[in-house]
């Protein structure tokens, strides 16, 4: 009976073990299904591009099943410390929330679109679900408010606010930096970094021309009742030619005086409506004066400026110098580094929203982290507005415009898009006077396709030779930038070349263009073209190669003349001659807002009375009445490094 019992037990026991067995199997084959069905990507790396704003990124994705795995950049060619930066950080966020709902970086929109769009695409290889990674937030959390003072609050990160803040640290001011964008640099890290100056060391190694020589010498005829303030400038002007014309004419002439003169002539516009500016007289002297010694107290935190003096398109004398770094890196980070180690504080990604006034003074900014932290800051002697002009804000461009028949709002720019103005309008509100508003300059060589000054090959304006589609010079190269952008939105598509060969397309020994491109890369992607002869170049371009060759053979002949009657060039480099040769396709876009807050020599933004808004300091782009109507090409730089300077010494002695 037992037996029988045991027997019966063990059946069952098998019969469970069975039917167990049979559940198992169904369950695992349930839940190999469930994990099918959550299954989110194909498993496997994509790769994929998408244009940046300094040409393609290119990624790698790896997935699992279920997770965005890795992500390489595999190549992209955006602005250091800016661009690069943004990839970055836009990767990381990527993989950390594992979404494509990641905000842009502020002032590196197009760099931030580039990876994202490239990583849309893998997910898209991959099977994934792009709607449902768009909606999928990452977790962020705001962080507690925060409260700071200090004795300058500087707003914007640029050249001009690192200027600001290194001055006033300098001065021994306890000093906050905010800046809105991911990385310090503004519109200063993309600019070709020339910085126009008098400098009789550097200059007394350039060579004097006959051109020039009559150009000195035409201003020995002008009458100084036609200069109005820019009188006294002229009278010295010419006495200064006439003792240089009774000694040594082969060297360079140059000073603060001409170069005043020159700020005026360039500057000097009439809008549509009939109204002509010229530009504050003692704001441009202030200026043209200090930027030698300026420019020496730049080299003396560390700048290293090169020895040879050209000259920057639109700057219209041989008097631009450049950093030995690439682009306006090279005066960046001797202001910043100086600033940093005086004790300067830079909080990145945190964007000023409103001055704080306090019985008529402004004494502080309200201000915002990315992640949405309320951020107020305190300043316990002045305020330096440094947020740049509104190049990247078309409606705002469009609102102000009153010298250009058209100003599309899809027309391209130069600028960092952080360049939206804010300095201006927070300004406005706290009752600053605006002045020069309605004049844009437009950069007549420009990408384009992505508006931006990288991606092509020229030297100075000396040696660049403008051609149309059809292979015809069309304009005076030397000539202010709104005469050659207005030549160009003339030609056909508004697009031209610039043409180049071996010694004057400005290539360094590492195959870089100044922007530190790869020129072989740039010919890959059709930036530039790239010919061993002038008749193979036409070709490329789709030009009749005859009327190439003729053109730069009577470019060439003008050269030996010193003279274009074509045009009126009046300063020439070496020919067109040596192969390689070069072309560069180009078409204006937006560049430079010379309007913005009325302020005095002591950078002291005004009122509506011409009166100083007790606290509140400005320089850099955000402020109005040097440039006029139009900039010399070179001025930026200096007027930024000039006034950033001085507004960093006025807001750390304020009391």
């Amino acid at each position: 009976m037992i037996r029988k019992k045991k027997r019966l037990i063990s059946l069952l026991m098998i019969f469970v073990l069975l039917l167990a067995a049979g559940c198992s199997n169904g369950n695992s084959k349930d839940a190999a299904a469930g994990e099918d069905s959550k299954a989110l990507f194909k498993e496997g790396t994509y790769t994929a591009e998408a244009e940046g704003n300094g040409g393609p990124v290119k990624v790698e994705v790896t997935f699992t099943a279920t997770e965005i795995k890795d992500i390489k950049i595999l190549n992209q060619t955006e602005t250091a410390g800016l661009g690069d930066a943004a990839l970055e950080k836009i990767r990381t966020s990527i993989l950390e929330g594992q979404t494509l709902a990641v905000d842009v970086i502020t002032g590196a929109t197009y760099s931030s679109n580039a990876i994202l769009k490239a990583v849309e695409d893998c997910v898209k290889q991959a099977g994934g679900d792009i709607e449902a990674l768009k909606q999928k937030s990452a977790d962020s959390k705001t962080g507690e408010a925060i409260e700071k003072t200090a004795d300058v609050i500087v707003i914007g990160g640029g050249g001009a606010g690192l200027a600001a803040a290194a001055s006033a640290s300098e001065d021994g001011s306890t000093v906050i930096v905010i800046e809105k964008s991911i990385s310090t640099g503004g519109n200063t890290i993309r600019a070709g970094g020339q910085y126009n100056t008098y400098d009789p060391d550097r200059q007394k190694n350039v060579k004097m021309n006959q051109s020039l020589l009559n150009e000195l010498k035409g201003y020995l005829d002008d009458k100084p009742e036609d200069y109005g303030d820019f009188a006294p400038s002229l009278i010295t002007l010419q006495g200064q030619i006439k003792e240089y014309l009774a000694g040594d004419t082969t060297v360079l002439f140059d000073s603060p005086e001409l170069h005043t003169i020159h700020a005026y002539i360039g500057g000097k516009r009439t809008d549509l409506q009939g109204n002509t500016i010229t530009g504050n007289y003692e704001l441009v002297t202030t200026m043209t004066n200090n930027s030698l010694p300026t420019l020496k107290w730049v080299e003396g935190l560390g700048a290293h400026i090169s020895d040879e003096v050209g000259t920057v398109l639109g700057a219209l004398w041989p008097r631009s110098h450049s950093p030995l770094e690439h682009t306006g890196i090279g005066y960046l980070k001797p202001l910043e580094d100086t600033a940093v180690k005086l004790g300067t504080e830079i909080m990145l990604e945190t964007e000023a929203k409103e001055l704080i006034v306090e019985n008529g003074k402004v004494t502080g900014v309200k201000a915002v982290k990315s992640d949405g932290t309320p951020v107020t800051l305190k300043a316990n002697k002045g305020v330096v507005m440094a947020t740049g002009g509104f190049g990247a804000n078309p409606e705002m461009r469009q609102k102000y415009n009153t010298y250009w028949p058209e100003m599309p709002l899809t027309m391209k720019t130069t600028n960092t898009p952080a360049a939206t103005g804010d300095g201006i309008i927070m300004g406005e509100k706290a009752g600053a006077q605006l002045v020069g508003m309605g004049f844009i300059q437009l950069m007549p060589s420009s990408h384009p396709e992505t508006g931006s000054l990288s991606g092509g090959v020229w030297g100075s304006a000396e040696t660049q030779v403008f051609v149309n589609k059809d292979g015809k010079r069309f304009v005076n190269e030397y000539a202010e930038r709104d005469v050659l952008a207005s030549a160009a939105l003339q030609q056909e598509d508004q697009l031209f070349y610039i043409i180049c060969d071996k010694n004057t397309a400005g290539i360094s020994p590492e195959g870089k263009n100044v922007w530190g491109d790869d020129v072989e890369k740039l010919v890959e992607t059709k930036s530039i073209y790239r010919a061993d002869t002038l008749e193979d170049l036409a070709v490329q371009l789709g030009m009749d190669k005859n009327a190439l060759v003729d053109e730069i053979n009577k470019y060439n002949s003008y050269i030996e003349q010193g003279a274009d009657p074509d045009f009126g060039k009046s300063n020439f480099g070496t020919k067109i001659e040596t192969a390689p040769f070069y072309a560069t396709p180009r078409s204006p876009s937006v560049h430079h807002t010379m309007g913005g807050l009325a302020i005095d020599t002591s950078a002291r933004v005004l009122d509506a009375n011409n009166q100083p808004i007790p606290g509140l300091y400005a320089a850099g782009e955000v402020t109005g009445g040097i440039h006029a109507g139009n900039r010399l090409g070179g001025n930026a730089i200096t007027d930024i490094i000039v006034f950033g300077r001085i507004a960093g010494e006025s807001a750390s002695q304020m009391k």
